[in-house]
């Protein structure tokens, strides 16, 4: 096989690989938003300690709280982002907020237990409580939002004024990208310079957005292939 002809197949099995990856679909792990809908009733206090939370999934001791589906599928980590307002001096200092529950085997009851890390709550806003799992879930069976925020044993959770809003909950899933791109690029065989090849190879490879698994290794060997091909070129033209 003489040089051109070497460097046509080279440069064919290159742009064959590069189509591959632009015309496969590609899947990767992100947050995702469970739907939520926060209830009347949602907020409450804790029975023994009329410290305030919010039951997100909550249908165990009379309790009828199911914002979230119990059929929920969770991986990696629960994530619940929340608004406190109505705090005053009365309520101290040191506060905190942390999530509660079960899900699959995952199981925490306590503060910084089983990888539900507490979060400082200084005053009134915006807050992220996070839950990493030990293990991956089809369901929720509690979820709970609990604070070491307290009201005074004369008043209401109303009449306090405290409140704590739930804006969402997430996990990780899989994000479907669907790249569908139908440009594709036909095998040739006509010699042309070392200059317009590399160049054309190089246009191809920057249209093709950058995917995981399969289709990394894919961007791996073709990246390879075409500098094979340039350094073959780069040779042929010195000599």
């Amino acid at each position: 096989m003489n040089i051109k002809k070497f460097i046509a197949s080279a440069f064919s099995i290159a742009v064959s690989a590069t189509a591959f990856m632009v015309m496969s679909v590609s899947a990767y792990a992100a947050d995702i938003n469970i739907p939520y809908t926060q209830s009347e009733g949602s907020l409450t206090i804790s029975d023994d300690t009329r410290a305030v939370r919010v039951n997100i999934c909550n249908t165990w001791s009379g309790n009828s709280i199911e914002d979230i589906s119990t059929d929920t599928a969770v991986s990696e980590k629960i994530v619940v982002n929340f608004t406190v307002d109505g705090l005053s001096e009365d309520n101290g200092e040191d506060l905190y907020a942390y999530l509660i529950g079960s899900a699959g085997d995952n199981s925490a009851w306590s503060a910084d237990e089983s990888g539900n890390k507490t979060v400082a709550i200084n005053g009134d806003g915006d807050y992220t409580a996070t839950w990493t799992l030990s293990e991956d879930s089809d369901t929720i069976e509690n979820l709970i939002l609990q604070s070491n925020i307290t009201i005074d044993a004369e008043k209401t959770l109303k009449e306090s004024g405290i409140t704590i809003t739930v804006n969402s909950v997430s996990t990780v899933g899989e994000i479907d990208t669907n790249t569908t791109t139908t440009t594709t690029t036909e095998p040739t065989t006509t010699t042309t310079t070392s200059s317009t090849t590399t160049t054309t190879a190089s246009a191809v490879i920057a249209q093709t957005p950058a995917p995981t698994g399969d289709n990394g290794v894919g961007a791996v060997l073709t990246v390879a292939t075409l500098a094979g091909v340039s350094m073959i070129l780069s040779k042929k033209k010195n000599n």
